[in-house]
């Protein structure tokens, strides 16, 4: 950790540049009157597009009564809300007006006249529309600099809207967002006049007693704010938007388009909300990886949280550590507040603690979560982990084929299986030693609880199994359901009858792929990192002087550096959901509980660019379930080619990250002997048989028909297939 360097991303935002001040500030010297656009200028919606409005007005109402009378009209809004304007609009044309400009309200007698919904629903709907504009407009920084700009040149201020809302609810809506002092609004659907038509800018000079030439309008639309403007004879001024962001999919995860488009949408107006924001012009890449890539993922695992607790109501709410810490902070403004009922409280638990007290038989694919590892360890290392003194096992290590309890041991090295079976007495005594604290501690925060629900990060179960075997005969009523953010397939061999394991973003039924690109290539590294505590991995329980059971915290210099890195992610990840809160809180939760909420996180995982790589690849892992002593990087930047880089791709956490950082996806496409053997064991395992002469042989008979990957180009290109279709 001490070899990461602080670096900076491009801006994202810019203040108002001083050319756009003096330019602003010469033309109103020249105006009598100064216009501002209203809608994308002056205020802007934190949505990509205005008609995304209209899906937050159906998933507003889906869990409401209305939905259940007229579920159709419902369901089709924001398909029926635009064709009702389109309809609105040319019934205007055809009725020999010269414009096209319509209301509020005859957008909906069109609505009404198509659908034969009723007028209680109508009235539902247009008012749902009102509610959901005022809580997603924001002021535009840039703009309101501008404006306060026009404002102390003492010049008349009027506003010009090409809209159909009332101007009663267009002052409503500039006032929850600052502006005052102007002088006059004109709304295209009041005025029968619009900007895109250029008939406005005429009527503004004409109501105020100006030449168009003293005019200057200023608004974020070339065609209606600018080339209008000018052709009408007024000076123009050109405030360009942000660019627009990319709707990023998960094509894979099962849902109705609606769900995950509805969310891309969400997601892109809360980022371009950040860049309007001045203060975020030169942002901690830290803070800006949260907010644009965490902040999004938590707040999809936070919306699935609340919609699991509304359905299932549990009566205790176990958060454990030290993943869950950000998200037992936020949980409660998804839920408004806990429930009285519902008790939550924060646990310190960790493989380390709790698996090996909860051992009653001998499970070797269990302990072996303790002795795995990408690096090599002494057998004595691996003797304290499982809590036993090494040296009197001396002779029983040389039994197992080991020269002495310094040698080092590869990773599924079957010698340490033969070890663990020797000393399976001694690990079932030491388990039983430890067992009563920790089954304490746990009852202390159970207590009479019959229906639990733990929150973690998930992966194989270990923890929920290492729980419910501790918790034993004495809470045998005990009804135990762990929600994750991923469950693995390998999570059913932990799965007791009664309990149950619950996935977000992966579930045991995901394709394999799934687990192979981005969560064994890196996600779940990345993802461990960004939950990651300010406290330390729990070591185990003591008993006070009181009688009552506390946790043993590590305190470590290397872990105290990556939660400072974390907590300045988790900031940004934090802002995202302060933004998404306040413009989006009253929409229930499990109306927005979709897997699209990781699309970005899946893309930096499996395609992440340079920069990212550059910032993230020195951050560091623990090899070891319950071990933190050893930390390796994540994706290091190579020191030297010595022709053996692509064997060291292998053994990275996130693989992408380590290609791109070290530009190897340009090493070629051709068949690689290392490469294959690293991504399929079982082919190098089939040599050692004497099955095949080599990976080649294999490759040429079996692989390339199996389309099985042979260079990290190939695997790469592998990963990005997957993020765009699912496949």
């Amino acid at each position: 950790m001490a070899n990461i360097r602080e670096r900076s991303f491009p801006p994202v935002a810019e203040r108002a540049a001083p050319p756009l001040v003096e330019t602003m500030r010469a033309s109103i010297a020249n105006a009598d009157v100064v216009s501002f656009d209203v809608f994308d200028t002056l205020i802007t919606r934190a949505i990509a597009q205005p008609t995304d409005a209209f899906a937050l007005v159906k998933l507003r109402l889906l869990a409401t009564e209305a939905a259940l009378h007229d579920p159709r009209t419902i369901d089709a809004f924001p398909e029926l809300r635009v064709q009702a304007e389109q309809r609105a609009r040319d019934d205007k044309e055809q009725d020999g007006h010269a414009h096209r400009e319509v209301t509020l309200d005859e957008i909906y007698a069109a609505l009404a006249s198509s659908t034969g919904a009723d007028a209680a629903l109508i009235d539902l709907l247009e008012q749902t529309e009102l509610a959901v504009e005022r809580d997603l407009v924001y002021a535009n920084p840039v703009a309101k600099e501008l404006f306060e700009l026009a404002r102390a040149a003492r010049k008349t201020i009027v506003l010009c809207s090409d809209m159909y809302l009332p101007s009663a609810e267009i002052v409503s809506l500039l006032r929850r967002c600052g502006y005052e002092g102007y002088d006059a609004l004109y709304v295209s659907c009041e005025h029968a006049c619009s900007k895109h038509a250029g008939t406005m800018f005429a009527y503004v000079a004409e109501k105020h007693g100006v030449a168009p030439a003293r005019v200057l309008h200023v608004g974020d639309n070339l065609y209606g704010d600018c080339m209008m403007a000018r052709e009408a004879g007024c000076t123009a001024m050109y405030l360009p938007p942000p660019a627009a962001s990319d709707r990023l999919r998960t094509p894979w995860n099962g849902e109705l388009p609606f769900y995950p488009e509805t969310v891309a949408a969400i997601v892109a107006g809360l980022w371009r909300k950040r860049e309007h924001d001045p203060a975020h012009a030169a942002p901690d890449p830290w803070e800006q990886l949260g907010f644009r890539v965490f902040g999004p993922l938590f707040t999809g695992f936070l919306l699935w949280l609340a919609a699991s607790v509304r359905e299932r109501r549990p009566e205790k709410l176990l958060f454990l550590a030290r993943d869950t810490h950000f998200i037992h902070k936020h949980l409660p403004a998804f839920l408004g507040v806990l429930p009285d009922e519902l008790a939550g409280d924060y646990v310190y638990v960790s493989r380390g603690s709790l698996l090996l007290p909860s051992l009653t038989d001998f499970p070797m694919q269990r302990l072996g979560h303790l002795v795995s590892g990408k690096t090599q360890s002494p057998v004595r290392r691996h003797l304290r982990r499982l809590g036993l003194l090494p040296d009197p096992f001396v002779n029983v290590a040389r039994s197992a084929g080991f020269a002495d309890l310094d040698e080092l041991v590869p990773n599924g090295d079957p010698r340490m299986r033969v070890l663990l079976g020797k000393l399976h007495h001694e690990l079932l005594r030491a388990a039983a030693k430890q067992r009563p604290l920790a089954a304490r501690y746990l009852a202390q925060h159970i207590g009479d609880a019959k229906r639990i629900m733990l929150v973690d990060i998930g992966w194989v179960g270990n923890i929920q199994a290492s729980i419910v075997r501790l918790l034993g005969a004495e809470h045998a009523g005990v009804e135990i359901a762990g929600y994750y953010v991923g469950v693995f397939r390998s999570a059913a061999e932990n799965e007791y009858p009664g309990h149950t394991m619950h996935g977000w973003l992966t579930q045991r039924g995901d394709p394999a792929e799934i687990e192979q690109f981005l969560w064994w290539s890196g996600g779940v590294e990345m993802l461990e990192f960004a939950m990651t505590a300010p406290h330390g991995t729990t070591l185990g329980y003591e008993e006070t002087p009181g009688g009552k059971v506390v946790p043993i915290v590590e305190s470590s210099v290397t872990e105290h550096a990556v939660a400072r890195f974390a907590a300045r992610v988790q900031k940004g990840a934090a802002a995202f959901i302060d933004e998404f809160v306040s413009a989006y809180g009253s929409i229930p939760p499990e109306t927005l509980s979709s897997r699209a909420w990781a699309a970005e996180f899946y893309r930096l995982v499996t395609d992440p660019n340079a920069d990212e790589a550059a910032l993230l690849g020195d951050l560091t892992h623990g090899d070891v379930a319950g071990d933190t002593s050893i930390r390796l990087p994540f994706a290091p930047a190579l020191e030297r080619r010595d022709g053996d880089e692509r064997k060291r791709v292998a053994p990275c956490y996130w693989k992408a990250g380590f290609i791109v950082r070290n530009d190897l996806e340009s090493e070629g496409t051709g068949f690689c002997e290392d490469v294959y053997l690293a991504l399929y064991p079982e082919v190098a395992k089939a040599i050692a048989d004497g099955h095949f002469a080599s990976g080649h042989e294999h490759w040429r008979l079996h692989g390339e028909n199996e389309q099985r990957i042979a260079s990290w180009a190939a695997w790469m290109r592998s990963a990005r297939k997957l993020l765009r279709s699912g496949r």
